[in-house]
């Protein structure tokens, strides 16, 4: 069965913006590195325009063994979530 991020992570504001955390550990964090670099070249398709245009940072890291998603900006834990549910990415 094919999961996307909407179903292995869960997502949580920070102080600078939002972190999306894998939680499904049969997920490969290679898998996840690559959703990021899509974002960050403009191939995803997840994240509004709008939204887009509010982050001014993203990145991948691992974080106590798990794949985490750092992204910051003035976006909100709504937004984020909406744009999780969109992803198409196979992972």
């Amino acid at each position: 069965m094919s999961k996307r991020m909407k179903d292995v992570s869960q997502v949580r504001s920070t102080e600078e913006g939002v972190i999306i955390e894998v939680i499904d550990k049969t997920v490969d964090a290679e898998k996840v590195k690559e959703v990021v670099e899509n974002c960050q070249t403009g191939k995803c398709d997840c994240m509004s325009e709008e939204t887009k245009a509010k982050v001014t940072f993203m990145d991948f890291k691992i974080e106590d063994g798990k794949p985490v998603i750092e992204i910051k900006g003035e976006v909100s834990e709504e937004e984020i979530k909406e744009a999780v549910k969109k992803s198409k990415k196979e992972l």
